[in-house]
């Protein structure tokens, strides 16, 4: 048994733990306003609510909620650190069937290159414009702290991104070196305001995705938090009702934030499942649940947070390629027929996005808890009200609706709303109470629009070595802010995951 949360982490050893000048707008302005409003139709709900009153909890309830009826796993694949624009905004321009219905760069200008919605300027007065990535390499320079996520945003405003974070955050990538992923947003269900949960970085996003609340976090902090949410998680929801769940990592977990002993409990009761330190073990062991059509009702699957999940200056296509052989694995499989996967992203990264953030129907969660962790500056009036900048969303599954594109506004609570939905469970706090669910975008009768998978265009096969060849060959800007100061993974003796994150680095600096 493994004792990977014993000792002090961390950033990066614990989450690990734990065309033509001026082209016109694409979407009509119709769309645009509809979009910007929350699709709750149905009366304010609050922590603790079900769905269905007067249903059991716990149970499935297809008669009221036909579009998860077919749908027994529910996957989130959630990758760090980009917003909608920078890898999605050049959609609409490059994929002719999704002109006109999806929300990305506001316009193109002289070369094709995106113009912004509001100049950007940065300290100095000084306009800066988009810029290509020319490779997978990230240039660094950028943050997602919450002070300067809220100068980004600038109360609506949004016109200090290069103030808050860097000219580097115009940058983007488009279909030439994200081939998988525009394949991906081509033939399922591309979410343009899908947000995430909060103004800020890692930690507090990742614990909204599980708990419906960031528990007063501000900041992915080192050493790591644990947090004990005032209203439970997720996953001891789950437990609560025996429906079964799994974490399958390549270093180490999420629900580690909720605690070490937590973390070796559930490791010890095989929920929290270690696949190996690299991304290729995991896309194996993922593949072995599907090939045996053993997957849980409900599974995180986590990347190699080191070097394969996107966070900067990694090489953007490594996580590419795990995200690849993850979605492959599950279409090649019997597992395919009833299963609804969530590919997204845990924060923008710094990066630029055009869309206003909404607030969350003007309530925070509900819990008790305020930002203060650590304490900021200031809370820009922001008391988890507004929700963060758009990121990058594909919901996967051969139940989707076709050729559609969702303008619903979802965050990562929407995930947990879709959970308690098909489960019929007890909202945790007001957040999830209030989400949308995700099941708009699936059909609610009929045959599986894509029980015979697409074919997907393939990416460049990309590796963790990749991503050291970004840092330590020049990809890297010396004026990186990453979230946390790179340390040495898991140096305590004889814990197993650290011993295979030090194996891999070893690995793959190594020539073989």
């Amino acid at each position: 048994m493994r004792g990977a949360f014993h000792g002090g982490f961390s950033r990066r050893d614990f989450l690990k733990v734990t065309g033509a000048a001026g082209a016109t707008l694409l979407i009509p302005n119709s769309v645009l306003r509809a979009a910007d409003v929350l699709a709750a139709t149905s009366p304010i709900r609050a922590a603790g609510s079900l769905p269905f009153p007067g249903r059991p909890p716990g149970h499935p309830q297809p008669d009221l909620a036909p579009a998860l009826a077919n749908i027994d796993h529910i996957i989130m694949l959630m990758m760090e650190n980009h917003s909608f624009d920078n890898y999605f905004g050049m959609l609409p321009y490059q994929v002719p069937a999704l002109n006109g219905n999806v929300d990305g760069w506001p316009s193109l200008g002289r070369g094709g290159i995106p113009n912004t919605a509001v100049p950007q300027a940065d300290s100095q007065g000084v306009v800066h414009t988009p810029f290509p990535m020319p490779n997978g390499c990230q240039p660094g320079a950028v943050s997602q702290s919450w002070d300067a996520s809220h100068q980004a945003y600038d109360q609506k405003k949004m016109d200090g991104f290069c103030i808050g974070s860097s000219p580097a955050a115009l940058g983007y990538w488009d279909q030439s070196l994200l081939p998988f992923y525009y394949s991906l947003a081509s033939n399922f269900v591309v979410c343009d305001r899908y947000f995430c949960s909060t103004l800020c970085q890692t930690y507090p996003n990742r614990v909204f995705m599980m708990a419906a609340t960031a528990c007063g976090l501000t900041a992915t902090q080192t050493p790591p938090p644990s947090v004990t949410p005032v209203n439970g998680h997720i996953f001891e929801r789950l437990d609560a009702y025996n429906i079964s769940w799994m974490d399958l990592y390549a270093e180490l977990p999420s629900p580690g934030l909720f605690g070490a002993t937590y973390a070796a409990q559930e490791e010890a009761l095989g929920k929290l499942v270690f696949a190996g330190p690299t991304n290729d073990d995991l896309v194996t062991a993922f593949s072995l649940l599907c090939q045996a059509n053993n997957l849980p009702s409900v599974m995180l699957l986590e990347p190699n947070y080191e070097y394969g999940s996107e966070e900067n200056p990694q090489n953007v296509q490594t996580g590419q390629t795990f995200v690849q052989g993850i979605v492959n694995a599950l279409m090649n499989s019997p597992a395919w027929s009833n299963t609804l996967l969530i590919y997204t992203y845990d924060e923008h990264g710094g990066y630029y996005d055009h869309v206003v953030p909404p607030s969350a129907l003007n309530l925070n969660p509900g819990d008790g808890t305020s930002p203060s962790q650590p304490p900021v500056t200031s809370t820009y009036g922001d008391d988890y009200t507004v929700l963060g900048f758009r990121v990058p969303t594909v919901i996967v599954s051969p139940w989707i609706k076709l050729g559609f594109v969702s303008h619903t506004v979802y965050d990562h609570t929407s995930w947990l709303a879709t959970i308690e939905k098909k489960w019929n469970l007890p909202a945790l706090t007001n957040r999830d109470a209030q989400a949308n669910p995700l099941d708009d975008c699936l059909v609610s009768s009929g045959p599986a629009p894509l029980a015979t998978p697409p074919m997907l265009q393939s990416a460049r096969h990309s590796t963790e070595a990749d991503s050291v060849a970004c840092e330590e060959d020049g990809g890297q800007d010396p004026l990186a802010l990453p979230e946390a100061p790179s340390t040495a993974l898991l140096a305590a003796a004889g814990v197993a995951a650290g011993a295979g994150a030090l194996a891999l680095r070893q690995r793959i600096r190594t020539p073989q």
